[in-house]
């Protein structure tokens, strides 16, 4: 994979504002799908992760906006549409390809060659991103033949095996986080980005460990603490083994990564990180 630099400076000057944009006027274009649609849902966060994490009302406004809102059309959340804006800037970056959507992305020959590591489904990316030739995807805990079954910490691939590594919302739930980026770090191509979110209350300093694995069994240090359930309880039940502060991009660094942030505007939990392997 080789980086345009000048390109990459012009797209990032010129694309500023479509990926800090919030997306949420009706009628707008959801970089996932490309339709014209409107911006539905509401809150989602169950008031046990509330309690647990210690959120004031505005960051629970604020990730409930990141998880609840969803492109009418495609269904992927706001999170999921910040990733998509985030890999369209990654794919101007990496090869000056111009798209508007993650679906048009996937359907360009020249991104089709990239070598593509999706570690966990991406939200609502994942019916684009499996269309990919050379995409290799994988769930944890997977019992299909059909799809691998990836361990952050431990991952089979071979190194320098892609240009790129999606994950969205996973590395909190790995009982060692710099093991967990030093692996990505290891399957990427010199010069290869691993796009991610991870869910970060940036107004806090440090990182709390919330549990530990003794022995292969979770240790609690603080209240347990699960993401995926709604306010009605239905969804997954994954546990977080580590609520991130502000100081999470300095373990990215330490683990061998050069963090761009793209930030929206008018939610601070809405954050993409491009990391680029150096």
């Amino acid at each position: 994979m080789k980086l345009k630099v000048p390109a990459a400076r012009r797209a990032l000057r010129t694309t500023c504002a479509l990926l800090t944009g919030r997306g949420l006027v009706s009628g707008s274009r959801c970089p996932v799908c490309g339709g014209r649609s409107k911006i539905v849902g509401g809150p989602v966060l169950g008031q046990d992760l509330i309690a647990a994490w210690e959120l004031s009302p505005e960051w629970v406004s604020w990730f409930d906006e990141r998880e609840g809102r969803h492109c009418a059309l495609c269904a992927a959340n706001l999170r999921s549409q910040g990733l998509a804006r985030a890999l369209l800037m990654a794919a101007r970056e990496m090869s000056g390809i111009e798209q508007h959507s993650l679906r048009s992305l996937c359907a360009d020959p020249e991104f089709r060659s990239l070598s593509v590591a999706e570690i966990n489904g991406a939200g609502g990316l994942h019916q684009f991103l499996g269309k990919l030739p050379n995409l290799s995807y994988s769930e944890y805990g997977s019992t299909t033949r059909a799809v691998r079954s990836e361990d952050l910490l431990a991952l089979s691939y071979a190194d320098a095996s892609f240009d790129l590594v999606i994950t969205s919302d996973s590395i909190e739930h790995v009982p060692h986080t710099r093991q967990a980026l030093r692996e990505v770090r290891r399957i990427l191509r010199p010069d290869g980005l691993h796009v991610f979110t991870v869910p970060v209350v940036w107004d806090r300093a440090t990182t709390r460990q919330r549990a530990s694995l003794v022995n292969g069994k979770p240790v609690h240090h603080l209240r347990p603490s699960y993401h995926g359930k709604t306010r009605t309880g239905v969804g997954g039940d994954w546990l977080v083994f580590y609520e991130f502060g502000s100081d999470f991009v300095g373990e990215c660094a330490d683990a061998g990564f050069a963090v761009r942030l793209l930030r929206d505007p008018g939610n601070q939990a809405l954050v993409t990180f491009l990391a680029r392997a150096n």
